[in-house]
Order: structure tokens, then C-alpha cells, then sequence
């Protein structure tokens, strides 16, 4: 070890201390930028999910479904089904809100766009399959009590980060 003409330390030394004292900072500042950047890219995604958006409530489209009572069924043995067609991606139904009368027999076809979903509402046992992106389901019921219901999506934490619709039977 070399001492400098005023009997100090080595300058070698003092210069690789140094060094290693700027990698600190700069391993430390890059582990701050990558923490604020995945906490910037996690509110921004969960501010998407939650915001409210405007649609009308659809339409049914009414299809004619014979009872189970053999050949020759009249036109009163027809029964209405009121048809909604709801849509999944992540943490929305295309549909917000669906009404119906006391009474109807309801049919949802169901459509995962992306993810892995489901739509059920508990009041009437009513729920279709869990189902990956691409495919349908569907699940038929009578709505026999008036009020407002929650459908949801029961995957997961799904239903708590907004992926809720509801049932308004009149």
C-alpha cells in the first residue's frame, strides 16, 4: 500500500470506495423506479375496471319455447322467453342492467371475450358454467320474486373488483 506524500491512505482506495458507493445509489434508484412504475401500472389498470360506463338497458329478444306436453301443442301451451345476450372480459358483463316482469322465464347466453368467467345470480339458483375466452354458456329461469338482484361473476375476487350487473324484476 502506497501512502500519498502527506502520510493519508492510499488514493486507489479511497477512488474504489467511492465506486462502489455510486452502484449502491444507482442499484437502490433503479429498484425505486421499478417499484412507482408497477404501482403507476396497477392504478392505472385498476381505475379502467371500476369506472362506470353508460349503456341501455338491452332488449330482450322473445323466442317462442313449447312446454313438454307432447304433439299438437296449442298456441297457449307457448310460453315467452325473454333471451339476453351478456357478454365477460375482465372484470366487466357488456350488460349493466337487465329488467324483466315477475314471472318471465329468462334465458341468459352467456359469452366469455377474454379471461375465465361466469355470471350468476343466487336469488333464483341461476349460474352458467366457468368458462375460458371464445366459448358460451347459458342457464334458463323463472324470476318468481320482484326486486333488484346482483348478478356477478364468481371467480376469484372477481365480483369485488366490479364485475356486478343487476336484475331489476318488476
Amino acid at each position: 500500500m502506497e501512502k500519498d506524500p502527506k502520510g493519508g491512505e492510499c488514493m486507489e482506495e479511497a477512488t474504489e470506495t467511492k465506486g462502489q458507493s455510486n452502484k449502491t445509489i444507482w442499484i437502490a434508484l433503479a429498484i425505486v423506479l421499478l417499484v412507482l412504475a408497477g404501482g403507476a401500472f396497477a392504478f392505472i389498470n385498476s381505475n379502467k375496471a371500476t369506472q362506470p360506463t353508460q349503456q341501455a338497458t338491452p332488449q330482450p329478444t322473445v323466442q317462442q319455447q313449447e312446454k313438454a306436453a307432447g304433439q299438437g301443442a296449442t298456441e297457449s301451451a307457448m310460453k315467452e322467453v325473454k333471451t339476453f345476450a351478456v357478454e365477460g372480459s375482465p372484470f366487466a358483463f357488456s350488460v349493466k342492467e337487465i329488467r324483466v316482469k315477475k314471472g318471465d322465464t329468462v334465458k341468459i347466453v352467456f359469452t366469455n371475450k377474454t379471461g375465465f368467467h361466469d355470471w350468476t345470480v343466487d336469488e333464483f339458483n341461476a349460474k352458467t358454467k366457468q368458462i375460458q375466452a371464445g366459448e358460451t354458456d347459458e342457464v334458463t329461469f323463472v324470476a318468481d320474486k320482484a326486486g333488484s338482484f346482483e348478478y356477478y361473476c364468481s371467480v376469484g375476487t372477481h365480483r369485488q373488483q366490479g364485475m356486478v350487473g343487476k336484475l331489476i324484476v318488476e
